[in-house]
């Protein structure tokens, strides 16, 4: 007998999810999650490589915020695995994928939504075939821009292209991430756009009265130098201090490159008098330093969407950004100044213009801006949606 009124039972496979060395990874994934809560009964399969694992899978099941997750961490073989330790570990990722699955089997989903293409969409298609259920494929990575150049491989590109035809529907996270996808000919008769979660909770304004003459600026990231060209921001602040001396920047968060960009920022003679790095933050640590601060900066050259630019403008401060992601969409006048990306002359000078205005912008107006279009209860009900729309009559 169906049951009456029950909440939609959805099974999340994240290529990236929060885990037990990094608390960063798939965070967005995670706040989607949750912002699911309200309306549906979800639970979340995250396996994760693991060269020091004991044994060759090892799981971990938790309730987080109302959200069921279960890790599984395989032991792997690398970082720099022979042809042979990659063939294991992929054989061991989809083995650990599987198991997983049918460990859960009792909760029955009435959908898959899988996140981030290829291998997730795979076993996403997989399950949802054997189940009858429908399958919702999330992309949340840059790789199908051209400056990424990274989405290659005849096989990889047929599978890809298989798999997004067959979902139910596909959400990008922003409309040139769709736009790219698109170009790669990447089809789904049912494209979405949904904007990541900003968690509006940690991330609101706080009423400060900044005396310091010394203006600070905020720039956080994953330090991966290739999209977040970091280098060049450093360049930028080096000419800007050739210009000026009242100003600070906090370089936060940690990554492949951040070794080399904080010795580049050695390199420039900006260490430690105008740039300081202080590694990775939690969520209430970056609000705290947004609020704090009297502009933030983002300089990536391509940016699937832009979280910490939200992040930013929801705690009623100024951004410089480049026109990357979803910020051509929401920065304007009364909140920041655009750049074009990999400008460094347009940085810098956008820079000196913010370090003159950014105490005259109103954080109120800002922060409106932002308010309810990024919100937990917004992303989900546009999720419920999606949901809604692919799920049979009678199911759900």
């Amino acid at each position: 007998m169906q049951e009456v009124n029950r909440k939609i039972r959805v099974l999340f496979l994240p290529k990236w999810y929060t885990n037990r060395y990094d608390p960063m990874p798939g965070l967005f994934i995670k706040l989607q999650a949750e912002s699911l809560t309200p309306y549906c009964d979800v639970a979340v399969i995250y396996v994760h490589p693991d060269p020091e694992c004991p044994n060759k899978y090892e799981a971990e099941f938790s309730e987080e915020n109302e959200v069921r997750v279960l890790r599984v961490y395989y032991k792997s073989y690398g970082p720099s695995p022979s042809f042979i330790g990659k063939i294991l570990n992929l054989w061991r990722f989809y083995r650990a994928n599987l198991k997983a699955i049918h460990s859960i089997r009792q909760f029955s989903p009435d959908l898959i939504h899988a996140h981030v293409l290829t291998r997730m969409g795979l076993i996403g298609w997989k399950v949802s075939r054997n189940q009858h259920i429908p399958l919702i494929i999330s992309e949340h990575w840059s790789r199908y821009f051209p400056e990424n150049d990274s989405y290659n491989g005849w096989l990889r590109k047929l599978l890809t292209r298989f798999i997004v035809k067959k979902a139910d529907a596909v959400i990008a996270v922003s409309d040139p991430l769709r736009d790219a996808m698109q170009k790669c000919n990447l089809k789904n008769r049912n494209f979405q756009v949904i904007p990541n979660v900003v968690d509006t909770a940690i991330f609101h304004t706080v009423a400060l009265v900044r005396e310091d003459p010394v203006k600070t600026m905020v720039h956080i990231s994953c330090f991966e130098d290739q999209s977040k060209n970091i280098s060049g921001f450093l360049r930028s602040l080096k000419d800007l201090s050739a210009i000026r001396q009242d100003f600070r920047c906090l370089m936060v968060g940690e990554g492949l490159n951040w070794d080399e960009m904080k010795e580049y920022a050695g390199f420039l003679k900006i260490l430690d008098s105008y740039v300081s790095f202080t590694g990775v933050k939690t969520a209430s640590e970056l609000a705290d330093i947004l609020t704090t601060a009297d502009f933030s900066v983002l300089s990536s050259r391509y940016e699937t969407f832009g979280t910490v630019l939200i992040e930013s403008l929801a705690c009623g401060v100024p951004v410089v950004a480049t026109a990357v992601g979803v910020a051509p969409v929401v920065i304007n006048e009364n909140n920041g100044v655009l750049v074009s990306p990999g400008d460094e002359l347009a940085m810098t000078n956008a820079l000196n213009q913010m370090v003159d205005r950014c105490r005259t912008y109103n954080p109120e107006i800002i922060s409106e801006g932002t308010s309810g279009k990024f919100s937990k209860e917004t992303i989900g009900k546009q999720l419920l949606a999606i949901y809604h729309g692919v799920i049979p009559e009678g199911r759900g």
